[in-house]
């Protein structure tokens, strides 16, 4: 399969619509759609190493994110669902720990990054469905800066090492830590996440600049013609996936979540 063609086109925007949904429905950047759909596309295409199409996933995945959870979060500050005090403390402290995160990613093999990716994957999702069903705080409440910086800085440190924008870790954080309701975390989450993914990405395109095997129009391990091709489609269906969310009862938007995550998980272990 050819990289630039119109079915690689249509293949990625429509990879790109459901990122975009479940981006803006659960508050987090798609990772955990893209990277096994982007892990695909570059086998069927072949001549690409291994570890080259799992870095170039991760980092081609948190560029993305940046896009797409930006029109959701427009979404979900319109439905009063975002809590800025908290989503700048985390953002500020996981742009650093994305920066640390990919550089760490660098010096790993694709063969331990895929297992590490779906064990956190699962991890969350066994959380997730456990959880209780208390409804969480309705308004916004202020939280002691120090631990949510602390917080920040690992969540960013993970999300940026397996190549997703932090939202599967910080869901988790703000309805089990914080006391968040469901919804409001899914918009704080998808705040937070634009500029911790960003982080991600520079780092990303700094460590994979000039290695040998990358495909064409990528920087670093960033593929920009992948990146344009789902954020054209995600970006107008994150707005979509958000309204969805608001009108979903938290329980099932909990079940629902977890049960995405448990087949991503699979997959990296290629069940």
């Amino acid at each position: 399969m050819e990289l630039v063609s119109w079915p690689m086109v249509l293949i990625l925007m429509g990879v790109g619509v459901g990122v975009g949904f479940i981006s803006g429905l659960m508050g987090i950047a798609g990772g955990v759609i893209l990277i096994p759909a982007l892990l695909k596309i570059q086998s069927l295409m072949g001549g690409i190493p291994p570890d080259t199409a799992v870095k170039v996933a991760f980092g081609t995945s948190l560029l993305t994110a940046v896009l797409t959870t930006s029109s959701g979060t427009w979404q979900h500050n319109r439905e009063n669902n975002v809590c800025w005090h908290d989503a700048m403390a985390l953002s500020l402290s996981g742009i650093a720990g994305a920066l640390v995160g990919s550089t760490i990613s660098s010096y790993l093999s694709g063969a331990v990054l895929k297992p590490l990716f779906g064990a956190a994957v699962l991890a969350v999702a066994v959380i997730l469905a456990l959880r209780s069903e208390a409804k969480g705080n309705i308004r916004c409440e202020k939280h002691p800066v120090g631990g949510i910086i602390a917080v920040g800085g690992l969540i960013g440190t993970f999300s940026a090492l397996v190549g997703i924008g932090g939202g599967i870790m910080l869901m988790p954080f703000l309805t089990l830590v914080l006391g968040y309701s469901p919804h409001r975390a899914v918009g704080t989450s998808g705040a937070v996440i634009p500029l911790v993914a960003l982080s991600g990405a520079i780092g990303y395109i700094a460590h994979g600049w000039g290695k040998p095997g990358l495909l064409p129009f990528s920087t670093g391990y960033v593929n920009f013609f992948f990146v344009l091709c789902v954020s054209v489609s995600s970006m107008l269906t994150a707005p979509l996936g958000a309204r969805a969310g608001a009108k979903l009862h938290g329980r099932w938007l909990n079940r629902l979540f977890a049960a995405l995550l448990v087949l991503v998980a699979l997959k990296m272990f290629d069940f």
